[in-house]
């Protein structure tokens, strides 16, 4: 198991979720709506504290970890379909996308419903209170939808991946899932443990935040960890390589 989810995030996360859901039940009633302002307030404050978090720590909620990138994020859903999508400890690139969509969409709703609730409106005439009104439900509709397509991404993955992603943002914790390269390399009548080249990367990079996290994530030294990973996967391909040597001269004499 590692920690792949800090308090701080798992926190941000689920305060997020209560003052989304009660925003959205009370909005429809009137006398629920210092409530649903309250609800409001305090989302956009989670929004705030999530885009800094993200610009500044260097755990996996960290931006810089998962990039906004279309064109992955649609391959990955493609891939996803037909069993055949990466498993990533942090954010895939679907998640990723949907993380910034939701985390703008969130930021523009508590805009629209401020301005609305304190009838402030765009200069020249652009926008006026009623229109405001109908721009903030629009916006938080919008929102709702881009949250309901990532619990269905959240379900599905976790089914393909078979892991409860829901609980790893409970407990902060999920499998390394680093066990499987012995029984997925069968023994052959060679010395080699050959893994294909997605799968030494992903090992490089699980091996990489390891070393980072050793460090505390402290400084920007990310292409001297890889090299160190690189090496750390290569030394423990060798000793599959050794033992399977051993074993097939055991049984080959």
């Amino acid at each position: 198991m590692i920690k792949v989810w800090s308090l701080p995030t798992r926190l941000l996360h689920w305060t997020l979720v209560s003052s989304f859901v009660v925003a959205f039940y009370t909005a429809p009633h009137e006398m629920m709506r210092n409530i649903h302002v309250y609800a409001g307030y305090l989302a956009g404050s989670v929004i705030i504290v999530r885009w800094l978090y993200g610009f500044l720590m260097k755990d996996f909620s960290a931006f810089r970890r998962f990039r906004p990138n279309p064109s992955a994020g649609l391959t990955y859903i493609t891939n996803m379909l037909t069993g055949k999508a990466k498993r990533y400890l942090g954010h895939n690139p679907a998640g990723a996308l949907a993380i910034y969509t939701m985390l703008a969409l969130g930021s523009l709703t508590v805009i629209t419903g401020y301005m609305s609730f304190n009838d402030i409106v765009l200069p020249f005439g652009m926008i006026d209170e009623d229109k405001m009104q109908d721009f903030h439900n629009f916006v938080a509709n919008t929102w709702l939808g881009i949250v309901a397509l990532h619990l269905i991404g959240v379900t599905v993955g976790s089914l393909v991946h078979k892991e409860n992603l829901v609980l790893a943002m409970v407990t902060g914790y999920k499998r390394r899932h680093l066990a499987h390269l012995a029984k997925d390399t069968p023994l052959t009548t060679t010395a080699h443990a050959e893994i294909s080249e997605e799968l030494r990367i992903q090992y490089i990079e699980e091996a990489a935040y390891y070393i980072a996290e050793r460090k505390g994530f402290q400084g920007e030294h990310s292409w001297e960890d890889w090299l160190q990973a690189e090496k750390e996967v290569e030394r423990m391909l060798k000793n599959l390589r050794y033992k399977k040597q051993q074993v097939i001269t055991t049984h080959n004499p």
